[in-house]
């Protein structure tokens, strides 16, 4: 049962690539990212990953899929250290499934996130069942999460405005980034994590937590090396399994002045 459907989900997202929702989108940035590529190539990029969306919807909906995590020690440290934890996470495999996941194995989570409107979009937000903040104001309340000693989950992966992100390299380009995650950790002292969850042959997944990343600068050079330091790693994430990034977003919309 299982297995049909995630097979209904993967027809559902080649479907909607077949439509054309948001295809330019996800082709362009497939080749700003990966030039060398031929069109057809990056064509059956585009589809896998369109695959793969509706796969991870239909695992939300209708699944529980086992979920795994590579490198927990990190996590169980800084709990040890008696502090929280600042988590960067990307738009990348299943990652609504890893928040609710960790929050299962006893690491409270809050989330950092924009405000999502629409029926399905509030089942989605509460189908977590973990703390969601907005991406605007919370300052204080993520900085008390972090020391009740929750994990403050953070997307490094989004296009931000100029007045609200920082210009990093990725893929070889300038990308508006949100310093969130770095000021954060560097604020509360907290250990910087990024994980990134990889779909397995089983069908679970294999969540990869990587760092701590720490940075031997101050002030605004410490938060744009953390930021870009956390950016390599999504770039990384993204190079060993490109079918499972959100290539319809618009990822190098703001650019440099």
């Amino acid at each position: 049962m299982r297995r049909l459907l995630l097979g209904l989900g993967a027809a559902l997202g080649v479907l909607a690539f077949w439509l054309g929702i948001r295809r330019a989108v996800a082709l362009d940035g497939l080749a700003r990212a990966f030039p060398e590529r031929s069109d057809e190539e990056r064509r059956r990029l585009a589809r896998a990953a369109y695959a793969q969306l509706g796969r991870s919807l239909f695992e939300i909906a209708f699944g529980a899929p086992v979920v795994r995590f590579e490198g927990w020690e990190i996590w169980e440290r800084a709990q040890a250290g008696g502090t929280g934890m600042v988590a960067a996470i990307a738009h990348f495999g299943n990652f609504e499934l890893m928040a609710r996941a960790a929050h299962q194995r006893g690491a409270p989570v809050t989330l950092i996130g924009r405000r999502l409107r629409g029926v399905f979009n509030r089942w989605l937000v509460e189908g977590r069942g973990i703390r969601t903040l907005p991406d605007r104001g919370s300052s204080t309340a993520a900085l008390a999460a972090l020391r009740r000693g929750e994990t403050l989950a953070i997307a490094v992966d989004q296009n931000m405005r100029p007045s609200r992100g920082i210009f990093v390299e990725f893929f070889g380009e300038q990308a508006c980034t949100t310093p969130a995650a770095a000021v954060y950790a560097l604020r509360s002292g907290a250990p910087l994590i990024a994980a990134f969850p990889v779909r397995q042959p089983d069908g679970s997944h294999l969540v990869w937590m990587r760092g701590p990343f720490t940075t031997a600068l101050r002030g605004h050079a410490a938060v744009v090396d953390l930021t870009q330091q956390l950016t390599r790693a999504v770039e990384q994430a993204v190079r060993e399994n490109p079918d499972h990034w959100f290539w319809v977003h618009r990822r190098w919309k703001t650019r440099p002045a």
